[in-house]
């Protein structure tokens, strides 16, 4: 911890939790502190390094957004790097190659994060960049309408892309009308409609500092880090900014008074918690091979059950030890591809199974795969078989933690969910407690107690999807929800 001189000078900001891991480059502490505006910065100094990755994460996506403005998340994060008031996009871009040409942005369904990896010396650099596109971006009515055009060749790849498509699609339909079940791009219609005061809006809206996260992990220097950030990020606002002028006042409060019912309808839609609806969705694609992708309720982002998932996950497809692996492709030779996997959100979350195979083959693919899954909950596992993929997941751990990007993420993630960061030692000592009780139990809540969601995209020369639907319901359906 920094002495009283240094809270004083920097932004008197307030470290709100400290962490100390220990690793075989000695002691690593992660701290938690507050800008004067309450923007939460999250730090891990990782003095071995050369290097350092800084990441700014917003708590906004296509979860937070309404039917008519879906995909404007995403729209910004793109208009972002079109110029600000002091750098033309073309600067942009010569000053991101200067310093590695590794910085970049992403929009998820929960999140917005721009973010960089530079060397140590050129992070003041970084640092003043990305602030300078969050807070003076031109968002010009002509720069937006050519990033349209982009975003549509964008939208047209993933339209092109099965595998991502049957994800998304399943996600619509399981998660219906809720704000979790739209695409994270938007629809070219909606994309079509923007303008560039509605990306203001949003922005004012949701850019504030109580929705931000900073992260940085890496080799810097504190002192000069925080000053810095207190210099940059300090000006954005919070959601109670001080008194607009009279005029302006006046005109937002008749747009607000008009657009009440419209914006509570939406508000409280993003506030519910999701429900889980079963279903069945198919789309018609001239593929060779169907994509088939089935879909559990599963735990939120942060659940304390998150390291009994990663090792269920492991168990039964997440590796190529996995059991549905080595049955059905290693066995059975009935595919190239078979997978489990997690998608988890602030209030929800799925278990995913993705399987490509050939039309011919799914309705054996989808008993043999039934038949692994009640093999899994009806049969003891074995010490050994546990202790082999407790330690995989083990090694995943460590291994995804010895990067600076990979530890700015983590944390990031950890203090926007949590507040807090979990250390490694912790999760690993989580880990080692697991017994095969533990794996059986969260196993039957999954797939033992629930119905699954299923979605193909293929051709429908070949296969009937009235029988994949039959089969399915006969297969994945518990006896008290056959609607689907």
């Amino acid at each position: 911890m920094k002495d009283k001189s240094f809270a004083q000078e920097a932004c008197a900001s307030v470290i709100l939790s400290t962490n100390l891991r220990c690793t075989g480059m000695g002691l690593i502490m992660v701290k938690v502190n507050v800008l004067k505006n309450g923007i939460k910065v999250v730090t891990e100094e990782l003095s071995y390094l050369r290097t350092v990755s800084f990441g700014v994460w917003i708590r906004v996506g296509s979860a937070k957004e309404n039917k008519e403005n879906n995909g404007i998340s995403h729209m910004i994060e793109h208009m972002l790097f079109k110029g600000t008031k002091s750098k033309s996009a073309k600067e942009i871009a010569d000053i991101i190659a200067s310093i590695g040409d590794d910085v970049n942005a992403f929009t998820s369904k929960e999140q917005t994060c721009y973010y960089g990896t530079t060397i140590t010396e050129s992070l003041p650099i970084l640092v003043e960049l990305v602030a300078d596109m969050l807070c003076n971006s031109l968002l010009s009515e002509e720069d937006l309408r050519k990033e349209k055009r982009v975003i549509y060749e964008e939208i047209d790849m993933y339209e092109d892309s099965a595998d991502d498509m049957v994800h998304e699609i399943l996600q619509q339909n399981v998660f219906k009308d809720h704000p979790l079940g739209y695409i994270i791009s938007g629809y070219k219609k909606n994309v079509r409609s923007f303008k560039r005061r509605q990306l203001i809006d949003f922005m004012e809206k949701h850019y504030v500092a109580e929705n931000i996260v900073i992260s940085v992990a890496g080799n810097f220097s504190e002192n000069e880090l925080m000053n810095q950030l207190e210099r940059c990020f300090g000006g954005i606002r919070g959601t109670n900014p001080k008194a607009l002028n009279s005029l302006t006042l006046l005109k937002k409060k008749k747009e607000e008074l008009l657009l009440a019912p419209y914006e509570e309808k939406y508000q409280q839609k993003q506030d519910e918690i999701p429900s889980y609806h079963t279903c069945f969705c198919h789309r018609h694609k001239d593929n060779e091979q169907l994509h088939i992708n089935l879909a559990y309720p599963s735990i939120p982002l942060g659940s304390d059950e998150s390291v009994v998932f990663a090792v269920v996950n492991s168990m039964l497809g997440g590796s190529n030890n996995s059991r549905l692996f080595q049955r059905i492709r290693e066995e059975l030779s009935l595919v190239y591809s078979i997978y489990t996997y997690g998608s988890s959100f602030e209030k929800a979350g799925l278990f995913h199974l993705d399987i490509t195979v050939n039309p011919q083959q799914a309705f054996r693919v989808l008993r043999e795969t039934k038949l692994v899954m009640d093999e899994f909950l009806a049969t003891p596992i074995t010490i050994e078989e546990l202790d082999t993929h407790k330690a995989q997941v083990k090694t995943e751990f460590i291994l995804g933690s010895e990067s600076a990007k990979s530890r700015m993420n983590s944390n990031a993630k950890s203090v926007l969910v949590r507040g807090y960061v979990k250390t490694l030692d912790e999760v690993i000592e989580e880990l080692n407690r697991l017994s095969a009780e533990d794996i059986n139990r969260f196993a039957n809540k999954v797939w033992g107690d629930s119905s699954a969601s299923l979605c193909v995209i293929g051709a429908e020369s070949g296969v009937s999807f009235r029988a994949l639907k039959k089969e399915y319901q006969n297969l994945f359906l518990k006896s008290t929800n056959t609607k689907a």
